[in-house]
Formats: structure tokens, sequence, C-alpha cells
């Protein structure tokens, strides 16, 4: 691993050559670290520090250039000083400890910009530049001090193994790895694949969780085409695929671990869901729904579900609202006055017109709330109960206790 990233980036190779201590940690996000780096103190002594900044790779695994960013970070007891022992506040942005995920807390951030205001061409300038306003401190007391050693150093690399088939650069770029790491280890269970369900999907496969299973028996047909995401062609409807195995090929170009189940979930299939950490419920047979909630608070899976009312008014306009309901081991004895598992009519708007945007709505819904409920967002709230209205375009939260 090290070699292969280190062979695909030059400006790695050189400082690797040039005997810097280099730490890659691939995790939630990608982190260079440098290690060994002289610093001064405020009582005038050189301490060693680590120097920290995000790494960029581009989709074939190679450090980006030009640098995305043009800030470093400090790992070290104190805030690196000059020759007198005064804190260098011309080179701090923060002074805050930061968490960066995959076990990286920083002391202070600094900012040198480029004096004209260019991105860093690569990570050898720009790790160099930083480098040297520490070291040329700490060289003024100790001559000897040196951030490289007499010969090359290897790299040492630390990589998870990686759900997607190509770096996620905005985790690394944001600086949300601490965030993002609380969705790491989520087998996730998604029932119904149709409109809401396939928005669901587009939205976790871009997130690191361990797993994604689909759960549809139904074939992709005309109708689908307009409520999901993406476009398939005249002959991809032709050959109607199962709905499942239409979407994990599509999202399984990006997520590796997209696993479909191509059948309905009844009383029988119940026991598959046992090992999920969360489950997103998106059906439409109102039967099914009471059984599969049943089942899930029986295996003590937290999940929302969501459904949908519309109909047209008198002006020919569709109103409604659609709902999203959560669920968790610990509150769930509101599920029978939030959702109703009567029949609904037989001329329901919803089942016959296209509304992509409602599903698309109510899919990101359903995910935010789930990322609320892990941590990933702030969640003041809690609601288990939401309900978003067309002619208002109001959203309405409340909980039955």
């Amino acid at each position: 691993m090290s070699a292969t990233l280190i062979s695909r980036s030059p400006d790695l190779a050189r400082l690797e050559a040039d005997g810097f201590r280099l730490r890659i940690i691939q995790g939630t996000a990608n982190h260079l670290l440098i290690d060994g780096i002289p610093a001064v103190n405020a009582r005038r002594e050189v301490v060693l520090g680590t120097l920290y900044c995000p790494l960029e790779l581009d989709p074939t695994g190679k450090a980006a250039n030009p640098v995305g960013s043009h800030q470093c970070w400090w790992i070290g007891a104190e805030a690196p000083c000059d020759a007198t022992g005064r804190v260098m506040t011309e080179m701090i942005s923060n002074n805050g400890i930061e968490n960066k995920g995959d076990g990286i807390t920083t002391l202070v951030a600094f900012s040198r910009i480029r004096p004209d205001r260019s991105k860093y061409p690569n990570y050898y300038e720009k790790i160099r530049t930083y480098v040297n306003l520490i070291w040329q401190q700490a060289a003024l007391i100790d001559p000897k001090c040196n951030p490289c050693s007499d010969r090359p150093v290897a790299a040492v690399v630390q990589a998870q193994e990686q759900v997607f088939h190509y770096p996620d650069m905005a985790t690394t770029r944001a600086g949300i790895g601490a965030a993002t790491a609380k969705l790491i280890s989520q087998r996730i269970g998604i029932i119904g694949i149709g409109g809401s369900g396939a928005y669901i999907l587009d939205l976790v496969a871009k997130t690191p969780v361990r797993e994604i299973h689909l759960f549809d028996g139904d074939v992709f047909e005309l109708h689908n085409a307009f409520r999901a995401p993406g476009a398939p062609t005249a002959a991809d409807l032709e050959a109607k695929p199962k709905k499942v195995e239409w979407f994990s090929g599509i999202y399984s170009r990006m997520h590796k671990r997209i696993i479909p189940h191509p059948y309905h979930v009844g009383e029988a299939q119940l026991a598959e869901l046992t090992g999920l950490d969360f489950v997103f419920v998106a059906v439409d047979d109102p039967e099914a729904r009471k059984i599969i909630h049943r089942g899930l608070v029986a295996l003590s899976i937290p999940f929302t579900d969501t459904g949908m009312g519309l109909d047209l008014d008198q002006t020919n306009s569709v109103r409604g609202q659609l709902r999203v309901t959560t669920a968790t081991p610990q509150y769930h004895d509101h599920l029978e006055q939030a959702v109703s598992y009567a029949a609904g009519p037989e001329n329901d708007v919803y089942r016959n017109i296209q509304v992509a945007d409602l599903n698309m709505h109510a899919g990101s819904q359903c995910v935010m709330r789930w990322k609320r409920y892990l941590g990933f967002y702030a969640d003041d709230a809690h609601e288990h109960q939401s309900l978003y209205k067309i002619a208002t375009n109001g959203l309405v939260k409340g909980d039955f206790q």
C-alpha cells in the first residue's frame, strides 16, 4: 500500500527521499502526518512535534496536484514558538483543539498562503514551506536539529479497508472525519426500492456504511423510471430487471457492499433482518408495513418509515403531506397512532402520478433523521414523527409522549 501510493505521487516520494518521516492514515478520511519536526516551546527548548494536513487523492489514488487546502495543523504539547519563546501567532489561524477523526487530534491550525495567493502546486512545496518556518526557529537554538533523517525513510501507511471504489475527498476536505466515523460500522437495510426508497439508497450509498441490504421483489418498470434517481433507457425497461438488481448494479459502481435481496419482506423473511443496525421502510402495502414494523420492534432494530397521501383539489393542484416516523428500541409505542395500517383508496393520486420531488424529499428526510439519530448531525428535537405539508411548505415535528 505504501509503495503504491508513494510511487503514484512524485511529491510524496520526494518527501520520503529527503528523509521526512511520513505517516499516512487512510480511514474515514485521508491524512498526511510528518513526525519528528523540531520546534521551540515557551521555555526556549527544542522539542519534537507533528505536522498534519488532509491528504487529497485523485480517483486513481495519487496525491492531488495542486493541493486544495493551504492549511496545516500542529500536533504537540504546545504551539510552536520562535527562538525567543514567543508563540508564532502570525501562522496560527485557530487555537482550538480539533478532532480530525481516525484517532487524530490537533492542537492549533496554521494558515500560510503563498505570496501570489495561488494553491500549493504539490505536497512537497506545501510541507516544506510549513516545516521550514517552524524548524528555522529551532535551528537558531540547536543548529544540529533536523526534521529529516540522513537517508530516505519509508512512509508508514495505516489503511482501513475502504467501502468505496475511489477516495472520499469530500470528507477529507471538509475535515469531518470524526463525524463521518459515526456511520462506518452501520449495516443498513432498505425495504422497498420504489420512489422514496431509491432516493434513500442514493444518499446512503454515498456514506461509508459497512453494508447496504436492499429488499424488494418487484420489477423495475416504466412508472419507476419517473420516480427514482437516474435515467434508464427504453431498452433497460424492456429488460424488466428486478428493482434490487437494477439499483445495486448502479450504486455498486461507487459502494462495494450493496447486497440485493430480490423478494418482499413478510413474516418468513423477518429473521433475515437480524444483525442490521438501522432499517429504512419505504413500502406502500399497509399490511406489509405492519408486519415489518412489528418484526423490527421485536428485533430491537431502530428504523424510519415514510409514506405520503396526495389528492387533487378543486383547482387541480396536488395537495397532501408526506410523513417520516422513527421508532427505536426505547420508543416505539407511538406507531399505532403515527402510522395508518389501513388500506388506502384505490384511486390514491400517489399511485398514479409521478412526484419524484416528493419522493426525493421523503428520502432525504429519512436519511437526515438517521444521521441525527447517530449524532452525525446535531439533534436538539429528537422527534419521532414529522409531517411535511405541501400547501404550506411546512414541516411539523412532534412526539406522542
